[in-house]
């Protein structure tokens, strides 16, 4: 839980930015922008499991398995740069490092919007993991997902991992390795459904644009089963909504 110093943080560290956030979750005010040491200091974490640490096991329970520097943004809408930070994806639940580089898991529902920045040889890519949509399913407003796309219409993808047996020609016996799944939804107006790989639930899910859909769907021959085809039909939807 965090401790009630907003007041005194807005007032007394130098240097103090502001940005306009917007998004699902988000209270509507400025983004106050503060050091990482601040979200060290004022969030109280549990610790880690260490089934997580694990050198038998193949593949990663993270989202990425490297600790990133991200942009974390509170409920509150407090944001903190550089944290480390990463998802694990067999719980939904964020991961961090503290000042003593302990690993440490983040409250349930403190935290709404990460942007991920992973290093790689190719450069940097980032990713925006976000919280506070409606509940469906087995999710709910805490669920994480990647914001894909972001706009009127937005592109969620929902990561699971699960840790399975397998078994390999050759072994003496069974090894284990996570494989992930995912699953794709949309969010508009306050909104959200899983997605069926068809023009008709796309043109029905965005129905204030289904005449304009219609014809774009036609013009560009698509058929609406492939993440290329979505994207391009959000796209166009949200250029011209």
């Amino acid at each position: 839980m965090t401790r009630l110093i907003f007041c005194l943080l807005m007032v007394g560290v130098p240097g103090l930015l502001q940005a306009q956030s917007f998004g699902v979750g988000s209270m509507g005010g400025p983004k106050i922008v503060l050091p990482p040491t601040i979200f060290l200091s004022d969030v109280s974490g549990r610790r880690a499991m260490d089934e997580w640490k694990s050198d038998l096991v193949k593949g990663t329970p993270f989202f990425i398995q490297d600790w990133a520097y991200s942009q974390v943004t509170l409920k509150d809408n407090r944001s903190f740069e550089r944290v480390s930070i990463r998802l694990n994806c067999v719980n939904n639940t964020i991961h961090y490092q503290n000042a003593n580089k302990e690993e440490l898991v983040a409250p349930s529902g403190l935290i709404r919007e990460i942007l991920l920045r992973d290093s790689s040889d190719k450069g940097i890519r980032e990713y925006t993991i976000v919280s506070g949509y409606p509940p469906i399913d087995k999710f709910n407003e805490e669920t994480y997902y990647e914001r894909r796309m972001n706009g009127k219409a937005q592109l969620l993808v929902y990561t699971k991992k699960r840790l399975m047996n397998i078994q390999t020609m050759g072994s003496a016996g069974k090894e284990q390795e996570y494989f992930s799944v995912e699953m794709i939804y949309l969010y508009k107006d306050g909104i959200i459904k899983e997605w069926k790989k068809d023009k008709e639930f796309l043109i029905d899910f965005l129905s204030d644009k289904k005449d304009e859909l219609t014809e774009y769907i036609k013009k560009e021959k698509l058929k609406c089963k492939t993440m290329e085809d979505l994207k391009k039909v959000l796209s166009y939807y949200n250029i011209n909504s």
